[in-house]
């Protein structure tokens, strides 16, 4: 049996989507499949483990990212690092803009980026809200999606999903960051009960790093059953009732 090493950075201020959802899938469908889980939750100024297999960095308003950013901007080269290592990092919405060259806010200013991901992000004047689906080489990524921003890629090779219904958060009908092992979505919901593939895709990863094996199995497709059924009516819901951006 191995321990698969998860750490949550910043659950209390980054976490407004269901984000600590993603981290409970991760954990529960490597269980299924026969392996430990050790979930570490990193706060601010809280020391984190030297070593992790997964790190999730969740959503949250530009008030949460001013009050982490320094923070993390302190933690950047272990998690750089740790990516160089083949650390899967999921990190939604708000949480993944910080890993972008930076934030370009409406009022003309900015906030500084990690630079992990090589775009800009620019918040903007209209939300766009909705149910979202998005083609992938994993298969339809299905969900909802509430976020004013638009990423602009300097690599077009990173954009993981090709929107089918919905806005998306990355300019040219694009949602999804997926650059090696980093994953940054504006799919929210959490993103990952709904999405077993990319979990799937997440955990494999992690345990391709491990050296161990990793293997969805009956118990994993009687779970979900629940999802496939949600997905089904989202895609539905998608199609013949699409949501528009809302001006602000």
């Amino acid at each position: 049996m191995t321990t698969l090493r998860i750490v949550q950075l910043y659950p209390d201020l980054l976490g407004v989507t269901g984000d600590r959802g993603n981290v409970e899938v991760l954990a529960a469908r490597a269980l299924l499949a026969g392996h430990e889980s050790q979930v570490t939750l990193v706060g601010l100024g809280e020391d984190a483990p030297t070593e992790a297999d997964i790190v999730v960095i969740g959503n949250g308003p530009l008030s949460a990212l001013r009050v982490v950013r320094d923070d993390l901007e302190s933690r950047r080269d272990w998690l750089a690092a740790l990516v160089a290592a083949g650390t899967v990092v999921l990190a939604v919405g708000g949480g993944s803009e910080l890993l972008s060259e930076g934030i370009d806010l409406v009022d003309g200013s900015h906030l500084d980026g990690l630079a992990l991901i090589p775009a800009r992000v620019g918040r903007t004047k209209q939300r766009r809200v909705g149910y979202v689906v998005a083609d992938t080489v994993d298969g339809k990524l299905i969900g909802f999606e509430d976020h004013a921003s638009l990423w602009r890629l300097g690599d077009p090779g990173i954009a993981y999903g090709t929107v089918t219904a919905g806005n998306g958060g990355i300019q040219g009908g694009f949602e999804t960051v997926r650059m090696g092992s980093i994953y940054a979505t504006n799919v929210q919901g959490p993103v990952l009960p709904l999405n077993p593939a990319l979990a799937d895709a997440l955990l494999a990863q992690a345990f391709v790093r491990l050296g161990a094996a990793y293997s969805p199995g009956p118990a994993h497709a009687e779970i979900d059953a629940h999802a496939l059924a949600a997905r089904a009516e989202i895609e539905r819901l998608a199609v013949d009732k699409r949501f528009t951006a809302i001006q602000l």
